[in-house]
């Protein structure tokens, strides 16, 4: 049970520092609204995450993360330095994040014996996160254009 709870307390880390990117970087966008609702949703998306994976820490009387902060911290300063590298600096820095975190929640539904229900959420997070990719790359294709 220890490795179910630290695998989910090591990906709700990851969420937050996912968030803490994400609404780093949205004030970029401000002046283009469909793309500053896409970031709203997403930080929305990424909080949803954490607090779905730290409540199922909780149902299964499993300790939280105490270095959150450290990953809020981490990604603050990762959506910060990315945005002054330029908008699209941004969208390929989210993409090669959320990939990473595909791949990163299915390497742990392949080592971790999780119960049902976390296997559910991971899944559901998964699909997420892939359609964060999905976003992120319309997106870069789209300030792409606008260059050529």
């Amino acid at each position: 049970m220890s490795n179910v709870i630290g695998s989910l307390n090591t990906m709700y880390n990851i969420e937050r520092a996912a968030t803490a990117i994400y609404k780093a970087q949205a004030g970029a966008f401000k002046a283009n609204s469909a793309i500053y609702e896409t970031f709203k949703a997403a930080i929305a998306n990424e909080q949803e995450h954490a607090d779905g994976l730290k409540s199922r820490v909780a149902d299964l009387k499993g300790r939280g993360s105490f270095i959150g902060w450290f990953f809020a911290l981490g990604g603050m300063m990762i959506g910060t330095v990315t945005r002054l590298m330029g908008k699209k600096r941004v969208m390929k820095t989210n993409i090669w994040v959320e990939k990473k975190a595909v791949r990163d929640y299915g390497a742990f539904l392949q080592k971790v014996n999780f119960d049902e229900k976390s296997a559910a959420l991971i899944k559901k997070n998964i699909g997420d996160e892939q359609r964060h990719v999905d976003n992120w790359t319309r997106i870069l294709g789209e300030l792409s254009k606008k260059e050529a």
